[in-house]
């Protein structure tokens, strides 16, 4: 996210955070405006909810309703004030039309005399949008949830705290969140496609794109049905599912630091697996095919049942296997980390797992 945009959002954010969600006076602009493909439409909203929906037409409609969040027993004079010191401002130029609210310039001892009056003051805008085909969206958020459908244009959304629910889109590109859910089902890219949040829980379904990047801090972090090349996904905090199928030339890295991870692909998929982890174990239902390897000690050899073999290193210089073990249990590298490096069928996509000191699963063809 941009600096002024964090700026503004973390001081508007006094004046809005202690308030309700209260319905109370509104105020409501509804405007129609021409718009061509390859136009783009921007929105940047402090509070308030958030729809933008492709609509097969020649103009972007857009409703905006401005509310007291919590008005309580004000008059309606000072409702009106209120609502009426809140303005939308619309801008068009080339092609490209920008929507913004603009709050009035009070300064931070006004904000926080809102803040303490219980937020009667403060103003939210919700927005209602339709977009014709061939449009970007981009939108700005600080407070509320947001919600894009089949949009065809390239979509690329920010929010501080609200959840983002995108579906149907054929050109999202960047999804930057700091707290909130996030949802998407059925979107793709020609390029990269890439999430981030700090907190909350990002779940993907059926999305399409080159690569797919997925970055949180403390999140549940749930794919299914991805269709990529490359797939890097990463957290701090909480664990990872993947469930889909694997490019035989694609490249798919699971990091979680604290947290499990869970990958399940189709029946008879192939794929080359590099795991590692300084506590956690790792349990597989796939046979697994041992490379030559000083963190596993044992040459190339025959394809052994993972689920059912111990890798025991007690004595690095010969190394054993041990038949009936739940998980397989690796030997330790110089830097005191466990490593394995296998291949599950005739290789092909390479798979990497690591972790701190959460548990790893791998199930190939539905669960074990």
């Amino acid at each position: 996210m941009t600096r002024r945009f964090l700026w503004r959002a973390s001081i508007v954010a006094l004046a809005i955070g202690a308030a309700g969600t209260a319905g109370g006076q509104t105020e409501e602009l509804v405007r129609t405006i021409p718009m061509a493909p390859g136009g783009q439409f921007t929105l940047t909203n402090i509070s308030g909810d958030i729809t933008v929906a492709g609509a097969d037409d020649t103009v972007l409609r857009l409703r905006a309703t401005k509310r007291l969040i919590d008005p309580g027993a004000v008059s309606e004079t000072v409702a009106r004030d209120a609502l009426d010191r809140v303005e939308i401002e619309i801008r068009e130029r080339g092609g490209r039309v920008a929507v913004e609210a603009e709050y009035p310039r009070r300064g931070l001892a006004g904000r926080l005399a809102d803040l303490f009056r219980g937020g009667r003051m403060a103003v939210a805008v919700d927005y209602v949008v339709t977009v014709p085909p061939g449009v970007g969206v981009a939108i700005e958020s600080v407070s509320g949830s947001v919600t894009v459908e089949n949009v065809d244009g390239e979509t690329s959304i920010e929010t501080v705290s609200g959840d983002v629910r995108l579906s149907s889109l054929q050109r999202l590109a960047e999804v930057e969140m700091v707290s909130g859910d996030l949802l998407m089902s059925d979107v793709g890219n020609d390029d990269d496609l890439s999430a981030q949040a700090v907190s909350g829980r990002i779940t993907m379904d059926g999305v399409r794109a080159p690569r797919v990047d997925v970055e949180a801090v403390s999140a549940t972090i749930v794919l299914t049905r991805v269709e990529a090349r490359r797939v890097d996904v990463a957290t701090v905090s909480g664990p990872v599912s993947f469930d889909g199928s694997l490019d035989t030339e694609g490249r798919y890295e699971l990091e979680s630091h604290s947290g499990s991870i869970r990958v399940t692909v189709p029946p008879g998929t192939g794929f080359d697996l590099e795991a590692q982890s300084f506590s956690g174990s790792l349990s597989s239902n796939a046979v697994i095919t041992l490379r030559r390897g000083e963190s596993v000690g044992v040459a190339a050899g025959p394809a052994v049942r993972a689920d059912s073999v111990t890798v025991d290193v007690t004595d690095p210089a010969n190394p054993t296997l041990e038949a009936a073990a739940p998980l397989i249990q690796w030997g330790m590298n110089r830097n005191g980390t466990r490593e394995l490096e296998g291949s599950v069928g005739d290789g092909g996509a390479r798979l990497e797992l690591s972790t701190f000191s959460g548990d790893m699963t791998v199930v190939v063809g539905g669960a074990p």
